[in-house]
């Protein structure tokens, strides 16, 4: 009789459990999810920023003339961008020469990339509050070839 009396008294306590997973998992399950996923954005920002002043480096080195150089760096730059999933609107890239003209056998050209990342699910009411984007910046120097021809 004492061991139903036990029984009867702790079903008061019965369903507890389920309520008190479920908001386990909306405190502390959800917001690391979100955690995962704005940190896996950023890593490919980061590493679409990188390749991409790499690429433009050494496109603008490999190219004969400036004009046709600055061109293909640009577009290189963009389809290192484009493969990582940002669009042209969030970046760019720019030239620098250590020497004039650009392209002097011996001298280097320094490729610097900007990225803007969106974090996801930030609506537009808490930019003031939390940032919406995150700036990336990579810098490359690319040597010109020693023994090209002039």
């Amino acid at each position: 009789m004492k061991c139903w009396r036990a029984l009867r008294a702790a079903d008061g306590e019965r369903g507890s459990m389920l309520i008190e997973a479920v908001f386990l998992v909306v405190l502390v399950l959800l917001p690391l999810f979100y955690l995962v996923g704005t940190l896996g954005r950023l890593q490919a920002g980061a590493y679409a920023v990188s390749a991409a002043a790499r690429e433009a480096g050494r496109t603008f080195t490999a190219s004969s003339d400036e004009a046709a150089g600055e061109a293909a760096a640009v577009t290189a730059a963009w389809l290192v961008m484009d493969a990582h999933g940002f669009g042209p609107a969030d970046g760019g890239v720019t030239l620098a020469c250590a020497a004039d003209p650009c392209l002097t056998p011996g001298s280097t050209v320094r490729a610097d990339a900007t990225l803007r990342v969106g974090l996801p699910l930030i609506p537009d009411f808490m930019t003031g509050v939390v940032p919406g984007t995150v700036t990336l910046t990579s810098s490359h120097v690319s040597p010109v070839d020693e023994y090209r021809e002039p």
